[in-house]
């Protein structure tokens, strides 16, 4: 903006950042107002916790309360400022040295008055050019929301992908002892297919972190171009409106474009592997287990713990769907201190439910905790449209195709493990190795919301 207009405006109207008029005023817990645009891309470099650009106050959080009466003031400032100022080449009709205060949208041109009214223009619509410059700057306004809006969505979903950086390798780590876990029970000609199992899940775990670096290359990329369309249209928007009719160009095709190919997060999933023998061998110590759903209304917080665990408080704009009311727990009328037993459990096209084994204590407990001892669970939740396989305690999010319909558990007491198989293929979901059994355990099951 020129500078002589800033300096006839009052200093209640001028952003003491960019130090020129409000671009959609806000104010912060302390009370000093700012442009939102430069107070996000200030708050946005500097380190926690935010504090105000005049007094340093500490803001715990950006609670922007719209100006509506100083965006008015701002307005009535620059055409009385602007009425003073000289005009530009651009503003002033060299034909009839009158000022340019008409919009012919038919052709995109500026005219004066007279202008208006000659035979190439007097069939056409016009509007003032005060009136098409403000629809414009709510149209950038607008843009620069939305690409705000992505931009904390794409920086969230890079803070995901490096959370899952971080695990991948000790996930496929963990995949690969569990899977040696179980060949040594079937018959030992088997070993080529040990062989070729774990080859194939030691290359595939490959090929889903480089994707997952590749996506985090391409998220971090994304952060850089939004930032920069963003202070695009914020210095569009600052621009007189005879430059913001003049110089708007493509910048608006380029932000919703943009904003269009914003990077998704990888969902990795690994293939789910038949292990040869492995259901008949379970089916030699099958049981068949009674469940009692006589049980009192127990208020089991597990679903909401994982949704929790998997959201995060960076995700808070993922759904959280609480209906403990319509959890349905019950447990085996058994109780197992010895020997191998296994048992399989329908769980349907159910997007959430628990099974596994617990402790008696535990499921006398009113909280039900998931880091509690003496759990043994796999669990299935909904999580913004997806599924997500979990198995406690403690809590691991694991990385393969949910089951649909029968679900195997295997216990072998004395040996300390407990095993989750998808029957439909024979393979192996997860399993518990090296755990220590002092008590009895009883088969436990949940069903939540649909």
């Amino acid at each position: 903006m020129d500078s002589t207009s800033v300096r006839c405006a009052p200093s209640l109207l001028i952003c003491s950042i960019c130090k020129d008029y409000f671009t959609d005023p806000v104010t912060i817990n302390c009370g000093h107002t700012f442009c939102t645009p430069c107070l996000c891309l200030l708050w946005e470099e500097a380190q926690h916790p935010a504090r105000c650009p005049v007094c340093r106050t500490v803001s715990p959080r950006i609670d922007f309360k719209g100006i509506i009466s100083a965006e008015g003031q701002v307005h009535a400032k620059k055409e009385s400022v602007a009425q003073k100022l000289p005009r530009s080449a651009r503003q002033v009709c060299w034909i009839h040295q009158a000022l340019k205060i008409i919009f012919c949208p038919a052709d995109k041109s500026l005219l004066c008055l007279q202008c208006s009214h000659f035979p190439g223009h007097a069939s056409h619509i016009h509007c003032p050019v005060s009136q098409v410059a403000e629809h414009c700057r709510e149209k950038l306004m607008m843009q620069m929301k939305s690409i705000w809006k992505n931009r904390q969505r794409n920086q969230r979903n890079i803070n995901k992908e490096y959370d899952l950086l971080r695990v991948w390798q000790g996930f496929v780590n963990l995949r690969m002892v569990m899977i040696k876990a179980e060949y040594p029970k079937v018959y030992q000609y088997l070993h080529k297919e040990k062989q070729k199992h774990l080859e194939s899940l030691a290359i595939e775990g490959k090929m889903i972190f480089h994707r997952l670096r590749r996506n985090v290359a391409r998220m971090l990329q994304m952060g850089k171009l939004l930032k920069r369309i963003y202070e695009e249209l914020k210095e569009m928007c600052l621009k007189a409106d005879v430059y913001l009719l003049q110089d708007l160009g493509d910048i608006m095709k380029r932000s919703q474009l943009v904003q269009v190919h914003l990077p998704q997060p990888v969902d990795p999933q690994l293939s789910a592997w038949t292990i040869t023998g492995m259901s008949e061998r379970l089916n030699n110590f099958r049981v068949y287990i009674t469940f009692d759903y006589n049980v009192r209304n127990y208020h089991v917080p597990l679903f909401e713990d994982l949704r929790h665990l998997e959201c995060r408080p960076d995700h808070q704009d993922l759904p959280h769907n609480s209906a403990s009311s319509q959890y349905t727990p019950s447990w085996g009328a058994q109780t197992f201190t010895s020997g191998k037993h296994y048992w399989e459990v329908d769980v349907g096209n159910s997007q959430n439910w628990i099974i596994g084994l617990c402790k008696e204590s535990w499921m006398k407990r009113n909280d039900m905790l998931l880091n509690s001892e003496g759990i043994f669970l796999l669990m299935c939740v909904s999580v913004d449209d997806h599924c997500r396989l979990f198995s406690a305690s403690p809590p691991l999010r694991h990385y393969i195709q949910r089951p649909h319909g029968l679900v195997g558990v295997f216990l072998d007491y004395e040996f300390g493990i407990v095993s989750f198989v998808n029957v439909a293929n024979s393979s192996l979901i997860c399993n518990f190795l090296s755990c220590s059994f002092s008590s009895p355990l009883r088969p436990f099951v949940c069903y939540g919301p649909k």
